[in-house]
């Protein structure tokens, strides 16, 4: 599609043709700063609908989520069914989607779009009360890691304290040793 301006007739045949062009050189132009109706490239119907503008989109959504947080918590207390299983029984899905993701760097762009302040603000607009009433609401999570994590890290240190410290190579051996046997306690939680 050209980006100037065109006929209602022109406009709706490259609709027709591709879309996914049309939507393509939209999307490009308005992340330039141009306005396509304005330049006449989407013809002026008065009765088109329009999206919303973005402030008022966005502020609906937040409006909608916390008028729902009530209905969130019902769900979370009377789920279909068992996250966990579905979890279990999406495997493969999940396995594809992150290779998916990671193959077109998702998760870099992602990070990109957001900034430092971001994060610091939204922290800030939530209170050090949020971190620590999430971890105080899994404390019995935080046991049951530790319950698993203990023994083997009692293990960890009696492999060590068993071997020679004499020298800095004796020393040294230790440290590696610790390091590898970490690893190896993450593996066994792991499974």
């Amino acid at each position: 599609m050209r980006k100037q301006k065109i006929s209602d007739e022109e406009y709706r045949a490259a609709a027709d043709e591709s879309p996914l062009e049309v939507f393509r050189t939209l999307a490009d132009l308005r992340a330039h700063g141009i306005d396509p109706l304005e330049e006449g490239i989407v013809p002026s119907n008065p009765v088109t609908k329009k999206v919303k503008s973005a402030d008022r989109w966005a502020k609906q959504q937040v409006e909608t989520a916390v008028a729902s947080a009530g209905k969130w918590l019902d769900g979370v207390n009377n789920p279909s069914r068992s996250p966990i299983a579905a979890g279990i029984e999406a495997e493969g899905k999940y396995a594809d989607k992150v290779q998916q993701a990671i193959k077109e760097g998702r998760r870099v762009k992602g990070l990109q779009k957001s900034s430092d302040a971001e994060i610091i603000a939204v922290a800030n607009r939530l209170g050090s009360g949020v971190y620590s009433s999430g971890v105080e609401a899994r404390s019995a999570k935080v046991a049951r890691v530790v319950n698993e994590l203990q023994p083997l890290a009692q293990s960890v240190s009696d492999a060590i304290q068993g071997m020679s410290d004499k020298t800095d190579a004796d020393r040294e051996k230790r440290l590696l040793s610790a390091r590898k046997l970490m690893i190896e306690v993450g593996k066994k939680r792991r499974g």
